[in-house]
């Protein structure tokens, strides 16, 4: 495969993880309707790590992580999606969507600092602009759709605390791609999600959790959106972001999270029936995708 082939391939991957990611926006609310965050968290990492060992027993992949370095890859789960969800859940609980919205737009300009720092591959003077005009068109947007929730300072922080951690998958799904192919990262990253979501559900919720999870059960809905959330936006979507990482670079990758803004509001819009965007909003999108497209080109 040619340096141009691998190019077009991670861009590609990179861009239907984060069209799915975008989707996966509407399908939390479904389900959020009928249980609690933490209960479909545990749900969802359940159903996709028993999927994987599926395909695993069957045949479809094979693994093997003998005589491989362990810890950067146990760093890498740890960070996403065990930390990243926690912060993200209990933070966007206690910002407002502005506030939300603003902060984990930073996770490309994070990127940019810390593969500068740790891998070495210096963006050009370019993919900084670009990545700002994509950045600052969150901020517009999600200023425009704020909800007036009045933001804590711990809920700023959590989130700061999330987009730390997606930086640090992306830069540690990198680097552990020379080792590792997508399905083994992808595979540890579920095991921590399935151990990690179920213990911190059990423990927080208790006896409500075999409750809302009886309760929520009976909806054919409730498991439509565990398929989609479990499957699409879990095994497919992230084993694409672990193959996309091993091809390009991390700040071309994170750039295309830039569009989830745009796939949820569209999905919104078109699925849900939620109002039409305002031309400044309109305005905004346009300047998202010019962005991922600088960063890129």
């Amino acid at each position: 495969m040619t340096s141009k082939q691998s190019q077009i391939k991670g861009s590609i991957a990179a861009l239907a993880v984060n069209i799915i990611f975008g989707f996966s926006f509407l399908f939390s609310k479904v389900a959020l309707s009928y249980a609690h965050p933490l209960v479909i968290l545990a749900v969802r990492f359940t159903v996709a790590f028993g999927v994987l060992n599926i395909l695993w027993l069957f045949g479809v992949v094979k693994m093997n992580f003998k005589g491989k370095p362990k810890k950067r890859l146990l760093m890498m789960s740890l960070a996403q999606p065990l930390l990243y969800f926690i912060f993200e859940l209990y933070g966007i609980d206690n910002t407002s969507s502005a506030m939300s919205g603003i902060i984990i737009s930073l996770v490309p300009i994070a990127v940019i600092i810390l593969s500068t720092i740790f891998l070495k591959e210096r963006p050009t003077k370019m993919q900084i602009i670009f990545s700002c005009i994509s950045l600052v068109a969150i901020v517009v947007m999600s200023i425009l759709s704020d909800n007036g929730v009045k933001s804590k300072v711990w809920g700023i922080v959590l989130l700061a605390g999330a987009t730390l951690c997606a930086s640090i998958f992306n830069i540690l799904s990198r680097s552990s791609a020379k080792d590792y192919s997508p399905f083994e990262r992808t595979y540890i990253m579920f095991l921590v999600g399935t151990v990690g979501f179920n213990a911190i559900a059990l423990a927080t919720l208790r006896g409500k959790f075999a409750t809302e999870l009886i309760s929520a059960s009976s909806s054919i809905e409730f498991w439509g959106a565990i398929l989609y959330l479990s499957v699409v936006s879990s095994i497919i979507a992230f084993m694409l972001y672990n193959y996309s990482t091993g091809l390009i670079s991390p700040v071309r990758s994170a750039s295309f999270s830039n569009l989830i803004t745009i796939v949820s509001v569209l999905a919104g819009i078109l699925i849900l029936g939620e109002p039409m965007m305002s031309l400044p909003e309109i305005i905004c999108c346009v300047l998202i995708i010019s962005g991922v497209l600088g960063v890129n080109r």
